[in-house]
């Protein structure tokens, strides 16, 4: 078993001693894919050498379990903070290899080159040391100082004279003999490599065609089955839409068919637009898995296609059901098939071609991009917003490309083919259509459908196959320090308030309270599913004083995280019992979080913003305005001084690694100047030396009169020993150990000798690692109940009295309830523009969001433009048409906002959540700010849009006409827009988000006043009018374009041709009124007022965030 222990990130790879690779290997990473899933695939699978990333952050541990479970792989383990259970060590640095070979021999070979481990270093910060340049300290004098290697590249040199690097260069060379082995057990393995081998060359995939396909169905039947909101979404929607559209259709006139029909089928867009989110979230595990060989390219797209099948079967038959037999269509059985045949080929049609889409895209956003460009050209050249006989020779071709008109085509001949209809009638109605006539042509649809659902799946694959989007990650920026002791002084002194001297010099040291933390009898219970109640915490009783800086250590499940979460306020749910008491009061939720800082596991940053401006926004929001701004920025200077992010301060969160976004993770909390402060885990993602400046760093926040409390495991020893005291939990969430470590560690480790039958420590061992191994922790072997020992102890009696005694009120400890802290720092103004310049930032910087948006729509507008140019209103196919181009145009741009923002919504809503939980602001002022980031680049986008249509198409040249269209037009839009993150703030997930707003969307489509006019609605629902956006709009949009029209135009109805004029036909036929045209702007106005306030009331009272 092989350890890869790199001290920095690469910055190049090196010509210089290459890496040998002579194994197939498996590779899985910690912090991006969860520990069981990839050891599960891992053992599932047939390779003959296993690589993991930085596996100790999540094993706590329990290492020795996870090297035994894989005992029969090669193992290559990149650990940050390694244990000594290894046969074979990698190090590189800086891309280039320092050492490779036996874990015995490397303390050897670097003494004879200079270099020699004292007893209290750990064996890992040693090397990591000595190879980073800043190995002076170990210098033993065997070798001039001057002598001694510092640069990678110099170690590099060394190690490719020795004798190890030799020995291994004539090992490759030589190759691999299945004949050499000294062991039976040598010869098994032997023998299972060579077998493993020779089945690899016979097929690079572990199973056949047809096995690995049937494996990858039911895993994506899984997936649906095991996310209820999703499949019960798109059922409860099937349901709902279907009983509207039959309610709203029932038993309407023949002449309204087109619509009725067109729209029946074109809301399946909306529908398999949907799928776009759920094929992205899947592709993250195709992207991990293709690569290794899991499965062929065409498996994986054969089953996303038809696990989608059976749901798609579903919701077209419910849905098609219920408006079939409501909306007094031909009752004939054939007919009803022919119908949901037409209609369950274009949903799976259409679904493939979003699937497609997606991936063909890098990100959710360019595909939304890609699936709106392609549903205007299905939805303007479908046959119904412009007739075919009045499209324009130059996109005719569109018409007959287009899946859309071959369903409706279909749809239409299959219905009016009927004997209801008298062939006179048919022939009538069907060029009123402007449809072709021919009952060929309903199964030269069906095929075409067909045709295309296959070539969509053939694209999939072959893009799947060809074309791979990988998310950037960042690449750690190398710092360099002069000399050892300008590091510590830099470290020790740089940090907010630590002593007089920088408080003179740049007058950081701000006030603050010192506080005493207890726990009292402290007990957590959570509720399972079976109605029963779960004890996770007993009974923990300790302190935390200011000054020290306490670990809170425990394996896995031992509730390390769930103490910390409990006493820090962050849990949502579950029953706490017992004690917490700050400076002799019981705490304070109000104001609890202005004395606290809580640095989470998951570094949640919004990903726009820059490190420094991430760290100003906090100091901002978190400092009390008795603060100066230059104090604010003094503070934000130094904490990036401290926590070495100076260099790198203006790149932005989202390109950073995981060790920087880790350390900007503790900035943006260290510059809310806390009282105490909570770390859970700062050091996992962390390399050794990495880890080291940081706790250092926060130990010296410690120092300045802080109480921290740090949940850490396998801690090397420098980073235990910095550490005052220590809580260690033991499986079940009891105490088995609380106190002082003491200098090397001494008292914790006289507390564990004096327990009979414990194991003594072993001569330069981590007492971390000895401490975790005494306790049982992941090894999974019965041990002493060392919480017993604890409870009974003369420490555990003393420790309670201690607590016991700084519940009280003292003197010397000022009470917060004297203070008159408010729950949050600043004011409403402060807050306000502080989030609107966040979100301002972050808008600008999310080009595929925004700019997107102002590509996208000028080109729609030309298209819609060009299809229309110059069209006169001078027949009631054209009057019908241009009303359905204003219907199509305020739908198709407010679905584009609609279903795009929820992305961008979304992505900050983990952010809200995380801040709103330390009382950065509340929930007012962020809603505000998320309508001022739209408000720019909705009027250049709606500028643009409708300059560019309106004068192609040639509507009213009357000014007034003209500007208060693009006002109405606007308003639509931005109501759209604000739907969306309404339904972003109120979902549980962007999936469901996507579902939802998918069922509102129809529902503006329905009441619009196009697809049925006002005048041919029942009056039982005819009010719900009054609640839709789209029927405002629509009213005022059309009602100034033809609302006074004198234009006469031939009407013919129930067989007799009269004049009328545009005026009159659109009042009797639509009900638009030009001079209600104000109304129509206050009930726009009204409802984009309830959806600020509905928003604001979702961020304030409804949170998805569960601990």
């Amino acid at each position: 078993m092989s350890l890869l222990l790199p001290e920095t990130e690469a910055n190049a790879p090196s010509d210089e001693a290459p890496v040998p690779d002579v194994y197939r290997s498996l590779n899985f990473r910690s912090l991006q894919e969860p520990y069981n899933h990839s050891s599960h695939d891992t053992m599932a699978s047939r390779y003959s050498t296993l690589d993991a990333d930085s596996l100790e952050v999540m094993l706590n541990g329990g290492l020795e379990r996870f090297y035994k479970k894989f005992n029969h792989l090669s193992r290559k383990i990149n650990l940050q903070l390694p244990t000594p259970e290894f046969d074979n060590i990698l190090m590189i640095h800086e891309g280039h290899m320092v050492y490779h070979g036996p874990r015995t021999e490397i303390l050897d070979y670097y003494r004879e080159r200079g270099f020699t481990c004292p007893p209290r270093v750990d064996p890992a910060d040693f090397l990591i040391e000595v190879t980073s340049g800043r190995g002076q300290r170990y210098a033993n004098g065997s070798v001039p100082l001057k002598a001694l290697p510092v640069t990678a590249e110099e170690f590099n040199a060394l190690f490719c004279q020795s004798a190890i690097y030799k020995k291994t260069m004539d090992a490759i060379a030589k190759g691999f003999n299945e004949h050499q082995f000294e062991s039976a057990e040598d010869y098994k393995k032997a023998h299972s490599v060579v077998n493993l081998a020779r089945s690899k060359d016979r097929s690079e995939f572990g199973l056949a065609f047809i096995q690995s396909t049937l494996l990858l169905l039911n895993r994506q039947k899984l997936n649906w089955l095991r996310d209820p909101p999703l499949l019960w979404g798109k059922i409860i929607e099937a349901i709902l839409v279907g009983l509207v559209l039959g309610m709203i259709y029932y038993e309407v006139d023949s002449k309204y068919y087109l619509r009725m029909i067109f729209f029946s089928i074109a809301l399946f867009q909306r529908q398999a637009w949907q799928q776009i989110t759920i094929s992205f979230q899947l592709r993250k595990v195709f992207y991990k898995q293709r690569p290794r060989n899991f499965f062929r390219t065409s498996s994986y797209a054969i089953a996303e296609t038809v696990v989608q099948v059976p749901v798609n079967l579903t919701v077209s038959f419910i849905l098609g059901t219920f408006f079939y037999f409501m909306s007094g269509l031909t009752r004939s059985f054939e007919k009803y098939i022919v119908f949901y045949l037409v209609l369950a080929c274009f949903q799976h049609a259409i679904s493939a071609y979003m699937t497609l889409l997606s991936a063909l895209s890098p990100s959710i956003t360019v595909g939304q991009a890609l699936a709106s460009i392609s549903v205007s050209f299905f939805l303007l050249f479908s046959g119904n917003i412009i007739l075919a006989d009045l499209i324009p020779d130059y996109w005719i071709w569109m018409y007959w490309f287009n899946p859309l008109a071959w369903a409706l085509r279909s749809n239409m001949l299959s219905e009016f083919s009927s004997h209801r209809y008298t062939p006179e009638q048919s022939k009538k109605l069907l060029d009123s259509f402007s449809i072709k006539q021919g009952t060929e042509y309903i199964w030269f649809g069906v095929g075409i459908l067909l045709g295309y659902y296959l070539l969509f799946t053939t694209l999939n694959a072959l893009a799947l196959h060809h074309i791979r989007y990988e998310k950037y990650s960042g690449v750690s920026v190398k710092t360099s320090v002069d000399s050892v002791k300008q590091e510590e002084v830099y470290v020790e002194v740089n940090t907010p308030g630590a002593v007089e001297a920088v408080k003179a010099a740049k007058g950081s040291g701000l006030p603050f309270t010192p506080s005493n933390l207890c726990i009292r009898d402290l007990e957590y219970f959570v509720t399972l599913p079976s109605g029963e109640e779960k004890q996770l915490l007993h009974g923990i009783t300790a302190h935390f004083e200011p000054g020290r800086m306490v670990a809170l250590m425990g394996s896995s499940g031992a509730g390390k995280t769930t103490l910390m979460d409990v006493i820090a306020g962050r849990k949502t749910g579950g029953r706490i019992v017992g004690d917490i008491i700050v400076n002799g009061e019981p705490k304070n939720p109000a104001n609890f979080s202005r004395i606290t800082a809580y640095c989470e596991q998951m570094d949640i940053h919004s990903e726009a913003a820059s490190i420094y401006e991430a760290l100003v926004f906090s100091a901002n929001l978190r400092l009390p305005p008795t603060f100066t701004k230059e104090e604010h920025l003094n503070l934000v200077n130094e904490t990036l001084d401290l926590l070495e992010l100076t260099p790198i301060a203006s790149s932005m969160v989202g390109q950073l690694s995981v060790e920087q976004k880790k350390r900007v993770t503790i900035g943006v909390e260290v510059v809310s100047n806390p009282s105490i402060l909570f770390l859970d885990e700062p050091t996992s993602g962390l390399d050794a030396r990495s880890a080291l400046i940081v706790m250092r760093g926060v130990q010296s926040i410690a120092r300045t009169g802080r109480t921290v409390l740090c949940t850490i495991h396998q801690p090397s020893i420098s980073i235990f020993e910095l550490f005052d005291g220590l809580l260690l939990l033991q499986k079940g969430g009891y105490t088995a150990y609380f106190g002082d470590l003491g200098v090397d560690s001494v008292k914790m480790l006289e507390y564990f000798a004096s327990i009979p039958g414990t194991q003594q420590i072993h001569a330069q061992y981590n007492p971390a690692t000895y401490m975790m191994e005494v306790i049982g922790a992941g090894i999974g072997r019965d041990v002493k109940d060392y919480s017993v020992e604890y409870k009974n102890s003369e420490l555990g009696k003393t420790n309670r009295d201690r607590t016991l005694q700084l519940c009280e009120v003292s003197e010397g400890f000022v009470r917060h309830s004297t203070l008159n802290y408010k729950p949050i720092a600043t004011g409403f103004w402060n807050q306000l523009g502080q989030l609107a310049k966040k979100q301002q930032l972050t808008y600008w910087r999310s080009p595929q969001y925004n700019f997107m948006r102002m590509l996208l729509f000028p080109l729609f507008a030309i298209i819609f433009g060009t299809t229309f140019y110059q069209l006169s209103a001078g027949s009631l196919k054209k009057i019908n048409s241009h009303i359905g181009l204003i219907y199509n145009s305020m739908d198709f741009i407010g679905v584009i906002n609609l279903m795009t923002v929820i992305e961008v919504t979304c992505a900050e809503r983990a952010v809200y959540y995380r801040e709103r939980m330390s009382n950065y602001y509340s929930p007012l002022p962020y809603s505000l700010s998320l309508w001022f980031a739209e408000i720019p680049y909705l009027i250049v986008v709606i500028v643009l849009f409708v300059t560019i249509e309106y004068w192609l198409v040639g509507w009213s040249d009357n000014a007034g006409d003209f500007f208060f269209f693009m006002f109405i037009f606007y308003l639509y839009t931005s109501i759209c827009t604000y739907v969306g993150q309404w339904m972003s703030a109120l979902m549980p997930n962007e999936k469901v988000a996507n579902v939802a707003v998918g069922a509102l969307s129809c529902l503006f489509n329905l009441f619009s006043g196009f697809l049925l006019p006002r005048t041919a609605m029942k009056p039982g629902y005819k009010w719900f009018q009054y609640l839709m956006p789209s029927y405002y709009s629509l009213s005022a949009l059309a009602g100034i374009q033809f609302g006074d029209d004198q234009h006469m135009i031939a009407v013919t109805t129930n067989g007799t041709t009269v004049n009328k004029t545009v005026a009159e036909y659109i009042h009797k036929t639509y009900d638009y009124h030009p001079e209600r045209k104000y109304d129509f702007m206050a009930g726009l106005l009204v409802i984009w007022v309830v959806l600020q306030v509905a928003i604001y009331l979702t961020f304030k009272f409804v949170s998805h965030l569960k601990r």
